[in-house]
């Protein structure tokens, strides 16, 4: 009976011991969890500060080319220069215009387009034939059925200084149904022009 009694006893210690940890550690993961979210908040905020983007994103353009919808969803400016290597956060002398592109072929069709070699020419007299292929996102080509591509595209401004006295760009680039191959498809140009609207 003794033997019983002390059993029962020990089991209950047990299980108190092993419910007071599982409390411990609750208490721990909830104040471990605070100070992540806290660390993400102030990490979240030095990114915005440290950001050398401006941002419009009322500049904005769609058309849905026979099932490929194309849109411009914003531009960005900068005089200060991102590096030339997407990872490398450091920045460097220069000026640039970027836009963030997206692409959805709704068709069982292919389509081929370039908007990630298009010409920008800028309010302040510049024309750029080719975006900066190191910074830029490869989105063009052709694009099969059902694909969907975003990405941004990045131009480096010869006058550096003079991305800030931009109002408004023109991007110049073709479209075409079919494969990159297919030359005697029909083409359709596109030379956009957007203000830039904060």
């Amino acid at each position: 009976m003794k033997k019983k009694v002390l059993s029962i006893i020990l089991t209950g210690i047990l299980v108190l011991s092993f419910v007071g940890c599982t409390k411990t550690e609750s208490k721990a993961d909830g104040k471990n969890q605070k100070l992540a979210s806290e660390n993400k908040s102030e990490s979240d905020s030095k990114e915005k500060q440290d950001d050398i983007w401006t941002y419009y994103e009322g500049s904005k353009w769609a058309e849905d080319y026979k099932g490929l919808n194309q849109e411009i969803l914003k531009v960005v400016i900068t005089d200060k220069g991102p590096s030339k290597d997407k990872d490398n956060k450091d920045t460097k002398d220069g000026s640039y215009v970027g836009i963030k592109f997206k692409l959805d072929n709704t068709t069982k069709d292919k389509f081929t387009t370039y908007p990630d070699q298009a010409v920008l020419v800028t309010s302040t007299g510049e024309q750029i034939e080719m975006p900066s292929m190191f910074l830029s996102d490869h989105i063009g080509g052709e694009i099969d059925e059902g694909v969907k591509k975003e990405g941004n595209i990045i131009w480096e401004l010869k006058n550096k200084g003079t991305a800030k006295d931009i109002t408004w760009i023109k991007l110049k680039w073709s479209t075409r149904e079919g494969t990159e191959n297919k030359f005697d498809s029909e083409t359709q140009d596109y030379e956009i022009k957007l203000d830039l609207i904060k």
